[in-house]
């Protein structure tokens, strides 16, 4: 692995060579022209610093696929991304098809039969082992029907996405050399769309020979995420930094919504088998962005939809983990209301039970993991829903969810989290189900919410701070939410776990209490 990293270091470093001629080097001769070594290093780069990122990318990965994906697939998928990219190279260069009309220069080495640099089926073979190891790998997180078909196409959606922000720059006349020039115009910056078909054909095609000679998909279980999504993420930004140098702001944007956005996704986790939060350690863009647009969808619901009156929230600690125990009133404003109150980022324990297609269940799954909410399965009315078969989960996946589901709330709480769990376990209002059978009603607490701060506390360093939460809702043409924070308990205060459930219920329940002047309306449908 150390060599595979000194590789890449050094892909890295001629990426940024090339900037540097590119950029600053060739547009400002006087840097250079009054000292030899300087055009001694200058020449050098533009007859070497071409192909020598694509040498050290290529052999990046050829060692790195040959280490952790397995000499056979890697040797396979080498040999087919060559042959087929430079075979296609040649007939493009002298017919024009299938990419349209062009010629490449003398900047990226010596020409194989004259026409093609020989750096560029090194080119496609790395690029495109990239983008094909990271569409395997997002497949096998998000779980798709027919996943041989999905990972080709998403490995040529990657491949061809990286050319769509590097082609606009290469031909732009505000560079100051070219490694190939077109000589048929089009209206994608100049460039033929038949480019961009032919592109992804010819990705498609030696990716999809090299899938049928594997005849198995990649065994991801010793694969190192990072150095695949790091030289796509580095040759995307290459692309990107030129896009910018001459202007181009559409091929920019497009490399960063289409490209690396999406490629940064592989760092999920797989929703096949769930496993620990791992990602404290390393906030991820991606994380951030899902929690921030929960956050700001949860308070335009609030503003469109309730009135939200908020206190004791100097009851919430400022740092440290908290447990939020709080009273399920209303299935969705609930939530939200609680989002909008916490000044810090909450979690929810989320019930998934209710949910009735396959489909819905992976898109609700990835969105629990992407704002690192835990899940868990309600197994009474998994139980009940067997019978009819209207859930999408089995009674036989409840205690591996809800060991999951233990060792990530554990997590949180270590790691200085907030929380939030209803350990009624039902909501009163609710559009698909719910035990309840009027407004007023309180289901007893489930003991759940004791354990998991005792098994967060097991550490001997973590102190979780429960913090009840009472929720009233009236309605006078207009939803109205009160919700009340009360003083935070700590469960070293209480003798065993029954104490402590008794007193959060207790104390929940006080906080809940209606207002004397606000009359409930109760109703069992969905509340808009």
């Amino acid at each position: 692995m150390r060599i595979i990293k000194i590789l890449f270091i050094c892909h890295l470093a001629a990426l940024a060579f090339g900037l540097g001629g590119l950029l600053i080097a060739l547009p400002h001769p006087e840097l250079w022209n009054a000292n030899p070594y300087a055009g001694t290093v200058l020449n050098f780069g533009l007859h070497y610093a071409g192909s020598l990122h694509i040498l050290f990318g290529a052999a990046t990965l050829l060692l790195f696929g040959l280490l952790f994906v397995g000499s056979r697939k890697t040797l396979i998928f080498f040999a087919a991304s060559t042959i087929i990219s430079l075979s296609m190279e040649l007939l493009g260069t002298t017919t024009g098809f299938p990419f349209g009309p062009y010629a490449y220069t003398d900047f990226l080495g010596f020409k194989i039969l004259g026409h093609v640099p020989y750096a560029i089926p090194l080119s496609w073979f790395y690029m495109g082992f990239t983008s094909l190891i990271l569409a395997n790998v997002l497949i096998s997180r998000i779980r798709l029907h027919r996943s041989c078909l999905w990972t080709l196409l998403l490995g040529v959606y990657f491949l061809t996405v990286w050319d769509l922000s590097l082609d606009p720059s290469m031909v732009s006349n505000s560079l100051p050399i070219h490694f190939w020039t077109w000589y048929e115009s089009g209206p994608y910056f100049g460039m033929p769309i038949r480019n961009l078909v032919g592109w992804s054909l010819t990705g498609l095609i030696y990716m999809s020979v090299s899938r049928l000679l594997w005849r198995h998909d990649l065994d991801l279980k010793h694969v190192a995420v990072w150095l695949p999504f790091g030289v796509y993420t580095a040759n995307t930004c290459f692309a990107i930094i030129l896009d910018l140098s001459v202007g181009l702001w559409l091929p920019s944007i497009m490399g960063l919504v289409l490209g690396l956005i999406p490629a940064s996704l592989v760092f999920l986790p797989s929703t096949n088998k769930r496993s620990p939060l791992v990602t404290y350690k390393h906030q991820s863009i991606i994380r951030r962005m899902s929690q921030l647009s929960i956050r700001i969808s949860s308070r335009i619901i609030v503003k469109h939809n309730v009135t939200l009156e908020v206190e004791g929230q100097e009851h919430i600690p400022a740092r440290g983990a908290v447990l939020i125990v709080a009273r399920h009133f209303h299935y969705l404003y609930d939530g939200c209301a609680l989002l909008s109150a916490i000044a810090r980022q909450p979690h929810f324990l989320v019930a998934l039970d209710w949910v009735q297609q396959g489909w819905l269940r992976r898109l609700m799954e990835l969105a629990c993991s992407l704002a690192d909410w835990p899940i868990v399965l309600r197994s009474k009315q998994l139980n009940k829903d067997s019978i009819t078969r209207r859930s999408a989960y089995s009674p036989s996946e409840v205690a591996s969810y809800l060991r999951n589901a233990c060792t990530d709330t554990a997590q949180l709480l270590r790691h200085g989290e907030i929380l939030v769990i209803f350990p009624e376990a039902y909501p009163t209002i609710d559009p698909v189900t719910t035990t309840k059978q009027g407004p007023n009603e309180f289901l007893p607490f489930q003991s759940g919410f004791a354990r998991l701060v005792k098994l967060a506390e097991r550490d001997g360093l973590t102190h979780v701070a429960i913090v009840p939460a009472g929720l009233t809702y009236s309605h006078n043409g207009r939803w109205h939410i009160t919700l009340r924070f009360g003083q935070a308990l700590s469960r070293r205060d209480f003798s065993d776990t029954t104490q402590l459930v008794q007193a959060v219920e207790q104390r929940v329940r006080e906080l809940s209490q209606p207002l004397p002047s606000l009359p409930y309306i109760y109703a069992k449908e969905v509340v808009h």
